[in-house]
């Protein structure tokens, strides 16, 4: 009998780098999309009593910790500054006279204390021109330079002027601490007009 020859074996040899390359190529893609799948972060909550429980998967599901449960949020409009001051005066005018200055006055130290420095100006100022000596004194002093602070007081800056103009106002009704704000103006202008205070000097001029 003969030897067969290669062409006539029933198993035909395959080239073995063939497989190979299969074999890395399916590797490759293996890890790739293994890598692809690792990396991704599901975030899964799952609503409870009150809360929502936060759980990350990194692989593999992990807690992460507790979050508030989301809730629809009631958003009203901002309210310009001095808004509420002016709702608040037109009411108080629809009653007609006598204002309750004290009552206002009250109003307008809370709107200070929270920051509303526009609203406690504007009630301030209204009472104050209404004659009502407690607000006037509070703007000379959140004008007077000698006593000024930035937070609690709507100007800019101390303006000696306007503290001079409601002390006076003030000294005017017979209030003593008015009389002694404005001599402390008075000493103030002294001292800072040798120093070349223009605001100071600008004051000296209403005492001539």
């Amino acid at each position: 009998m003969s030897n067969l020859t290669e062409s006539d074996s029933p198993v035909k040899r395959r080239n073995p780098l063939l497989w190979i390359s299969l074999i890395v190529a399916g590797l490759i893609i293996y890890v790739l999309v293994g890598s692809e799948r690792g990396n991704q972060t599901a975030v899964i909550e799952v609503e409870q009593v009150g809360q929502v429980e936060r759980v990350e998967q990194v692989g593999q599901v992990r807690l992460v910790g507790l979050v508030e449960t989301r809730k629809e949020i009631e958003r009203s409009l901002l309210i310009p500054p001095g808004m509420r001051a002016r709702q608040y005066i037109a009411e108080i005018r629809k009653k007609g006279e006598p204002y309750p200055f004290a009552s206002i006055y009250d109003t307008g130290s809370s709107f200070q204390d929270e920051g509303s420095l526009a609203d406690a100006h504007l009630l301030y100022f209204f009472s104050a021109r209404e004659g009502y000596v407690p607000a006037m004194m509070k703007l000379g002093e959140m004008a007077d330079p000698t006593l000024f602070r930035a937070e609690n007081s709507l100007l800019d800056r101390a303006d000696p002027i306007q503290a001079y103009k409601w002390y006076r106002m003030a000294a005017a009704q017979g209030h003593g601490p008015a009389t002694d704000g404005v001599n402390k103006l008075l000493q103030w202008a002294n001292a800072e007009s040798k120093l070349d205070n223009p605001d100071a000097r600008q004051l000296l001029l209403n005492f001539k």
